[in-house]
């Protein structure tokens, strides 16, 4: 049995597996799943878990390059944003349209990571860095 950290088995497989430039998108419950895209469900209930509790053990784990928001979040959720911008302080982030998040979502994902949070665009894709 690991020691610390992830333990969810499908999140920690995928982990595993990540490349440079991979992305992973974690997500609210409200976001569509598109059908062809591996999708981890952890949401249990709306509100639970939320988007940050279940980004920051990601982050510890993974090396991340950049990542993408949906430009709507700066006006329709500032508190959630501002949280999402203190998480990834040391990581190049660049806003699109939520449309063009949810095309992102499609061409690039590996793996979608779906949790209960419940606010307007709380969503982020995070591209995989290298660690040397």
């Amino acid at each position: 049995m690991k020691k610390d950290g992830i333990i969810n088995r499908e999140l920690g497989a995928v982990i595993v597996k990540l490349g440079h430039t991979d992305a992973v998108t974690i997500c609210d419950c409200g976001l569509p799943l598109p059908e062809e895209k591996k999708v981890i469900d952890l949401s249990i209930k709306k509100g639970f878990p939320g988007l940050i509790e279940t980004l920051q053990p990601l982050l510890e784990e993974i090396v991340v390059e950049s990542a993408v928001l949906a430009e709507e979040i700066i006006k329709a959720n500032p508190q959630m944003h501002q949280r999402l911008l203190n998480l990834l302080k040391n990581v190049k982030v660049k806003y699109v349209k939520h449309e063009d998040f949810k095309a992102f979502v499609l061409e690039k994902s590996k793996v979608i990571v779906r949790t209960g949070e419940a606010t307007p665009y709380s969503n982020v894709i995070l591209f995989s860095g290298v660690d040397f």
